[in-house]
């Protein structure tokens, strides 16, 4: 499984707005996309949060990142955003559940 991991800093007061522009913008075209197999979203009051994409392989999430999904989301952000999106990608090494 290959992790792809993106962090946003929000303007508190527009969390809310921002957290629905995702929503929109993410949710309905993520869950086609070959190779996805989860996508988790946190946030803090403050504005901070994170985008948590779970992929079959790292192709598959650099190929989801190239699908123009993710320059749309950012430019909809607009007054929303304190700060370009920062997008990573980490490899699991280690998931353990009950």
């Amino acid at each position: 499984m290959y992790n792809a991991f993106v962090f946003y800093r929000f303007k508190p007061e527009k969390l809310e707005e921002a957290k629905n522009i995702w929503e929109q913008g993410v949710l309905g075209k993520i869950k086609a996309q070959p190779g996805f197999i989860r996508v988790q979203f946190y946030s803090k009051e403050n504005g901070q949060a994170i985008a948590l994409g779970s992929w079959e392989t790292q192709e598959h999430a650099q190929a989801f990142m190239r699908t123009g999904v993710f320059a749309d989301i950012k430019d909809s952000f607009g007054e929303c955003l304190l700060e370009a999106p920062n997008p990573e990608e980490f490899k699991l090494d280690y998931f353990i559940e009950k």
